[in-house]
């Protein structure tokens, strides 16, 4: 089986995990993810941080989310373009009106004003269908992330969020796959960062 093959297959195996998990547990075990990261200097020495939206049992960010508004902190979020592959980011309220985008996945309003350049980012939450024991993630196969960490997002700190099983001994990357400085699980969190602060 070739690496190409051998990743899809991966990719599917966990996304009918994820899919096959109750309520109870993704809850249960976003809110032990949330207690980590909100509790990382990282986190609380950030004044902007870019959340993804959970979708289909994602690990749940709403939480940290509001914990960040109430620390004061800005929250942006992404905004995908099929059309370039490529992600914008937008500061997001309490109020602001997020409808469905390209892929299914809340976004805010492309607002003039509103967009922030990833520069004026310290911290990235990120999601993925896997993570590796090298800090490398798996996505669902667009490469917006990797696009983005590699150019305009090259000098966020990269959290990545990931329930137990999502955590594997290989992602099969390749060479344009961008690694996490850290991710976060229930029980643990993976360092995969040179600065011993994070």
């Amino acid at each position: 089986m070739d690496q190409k093959e051998a990743k899809k297959r991966l990719r599917s195996r966990l996304l009918r995990l994820r899919q096959a998990m109750d309520t109870e547990k993704t809850q249960r075990w976003s809110r032990a993810i949330t207690e980590t990261l909100i509790n990382l200097e990282t986190f609380r020495r950030a004044g902007t941080v870019f959340f993804y939206l959970p979708f289909q049992k994602e690990v749940d960010t709403w939480a940290a989310i509001r914990i960040a508004w109430q620390a004061g902190k800005r929250v942006v979020v992404p905004k995908a373009d099929p059309k370039s592959k490529t992600m914008e980011l937008y500061a997001i309220h309490p109020d602001t009106p997020l409808t469905k985008g390209a892929y299914g996945i809340l976004e805010p309003p492309a607002k003039a004003g509103h967009g922030v350049i990833p520069a004026a980012v310290d911290l990235a939450v990120v999601p993925g269908i896997g993570f590796d024991e090298k800090g490398y993630r798996l996505g669902y196969g667009g490469g917006y992330y990797d696009r983005f960490f590699s150019g305009a997002g090259a000098d966020m700190i990269r959290i990545g969020v990931a329930y137990p099983f999502q955590m594997v001994a290989t992602v099969f990357p390749e060479a344009h796959d961008q690694r996490m400085h850290v991710v976060i699980t229930p029980e643990r969190v993976w360092h995969f960062a040179e600065e011993s602060d994070l």
